[in-house]
């Protein structure tokens, strides 16, 4: 459990640092990064789905380039197909998904303004439970950070993550709604451009296996995930704080484009987990920003005299989700302990 500990224990210790000038927090933001992209692209034998995606490698490496773009998610697919043809290695997988996710993290961050917080909030689920587990749907939560991190940039750059994003996870479909809520137009061209979207990609994605696979699983068999709502309430806590707090957000921060679909949707994912639990639970995991957003600006809301003791209080609420998932749930025995193939290659 040690690295886990150490791994969330550098932005809580950088948090209370006093880092202020813009060049010295970027500079620590890219330690930081790089530090994160060890421990996650490097790990060894870590992970739920570990077995999972070495079969994929195995398999796709069989198949010509066509068949291995109908046998997944297409972008993902690419990936280890070409990798394999380099006898690389599932690790090299591991390690470019994870530069994809790591980058977007940091990106994002840089956007809020504590950004330490912000990395703290979301180190316990989305950085160690997926990232380090459910690779195809970590790097498509890369490029979604990417998007978010673009979003006074223009529509072209946002719509290459979105649609970079859905060749890694289908479920990043969900980001073309962010894409949408960027561009100001009517609700109505807001609806028919998403039905037109939807109708026009449904004959490509329903002809791969991962469709079939996707609709089996969420729909058909409708799999309960026992921790869907705790995971889905991680949104909700920091949207409804947002949505009680708006007016002196608006005061200290000004209107936000995106805050208020981001707090709404991770709302209403509290209700759908009855619907579908695990298809709620997935898409739930593209509202993470809202985390990242919401712990990141709340101690200055209040003004600085406050600061020091809400910054505790987020560190120390997430310090304690951190304890609990590594105690308490299901899949931590998957995670621990911790390996890296550094430490593996020395030992050996």
């Amino acid at each position: 459990m040690l690295g886990y500990w150490i791994l969330i224990g550098i932005p809580t210790l950088l948090s209370f640092a006093g880092i202020r000038k813009r060049k010295d927090l970027n500079m620590g933001l890219f330690i930081v990064g790089f530090v994160y992209l060890i421990f996650i692209g490097l790990r060894y034998e870590v992970g739920a789905d570990r077995v999972a995606y070495a079969e994929m490698y195995d398999n796709i490496a069989s198949l010509s380039f066509q068949n291995a773009l109908l046998y997944t998610e297409s972008g993902f697919a690419a990936l280890n197909w070409v990798l394999a043809q380099m006898d690389a290695g599932v690790y090299w997988v591991n390690f470019i998904v994870a530069i994809i996710f790591v980058s977007g993290l940091i990106q994002f961050a840089k956007r809020t303004p504590l950004p330490w917080l912000a990395l703290i909030s979301v180190t316990p689920y989305l950085v160690i439970a997926v990232a380090m587990s459910g690779v195809r749907q970590s790097a498509a939560i890369g490029l979604v950070f990417h998007l978010m991190a673009s979003w006074r940039k223009g529509l072209v750059i946002k719509l290459f993550f979105s649609l970079v994003a859905i060749l890694f996870h289908y479920s990043a479909l969900m980001s073309l709604i962010f894409v949408q809520q960027s561009v100001k137009m009517p609700v109505w061209f807001r609806v028919s451009l998403l039905s037109l979207g939807a109708i026009a990609m449904y004959p490509i994605l329903s002809t791969t296996d991962a469709y079939a696979k996707y609709n089996q699983t969420y729909l058909e068999d409708n799999i309960v995930s026992s921790g869907a709502l705790m995971h889905v309430l991680l949104n909700a806590i920091p949207a409804a704080i947002y949505l009680l707090l708006s007016r002196k957000w608006k005061a200290k921060f000004g209107e936000s484009d995106f805050l208020p679909m981001l707090s709404v949707l991770s709302i209403a994912s509290v209700f759908g987990v009855g619907v579908s639990s695990t298809g709620i639970d997935r898409l739930a995991l593209y509202l993470s920003p809202i985390q990242m957003i919401v712990y990141g600006s709340l101690p200055l809301v209040f003004g600085r005299q406050h600061t020091t003791k809400l910054s505790l209080a987020i560190v120390g609420l997430h310090l304690i989700i951190l304890f609990w998932w590594l105690n308490y749930a299901n899949t931590a025995f998957a995670f621990l302990p911790y390996n890296n193939l550094i430490i593996h290659w020395l030992v050996d």
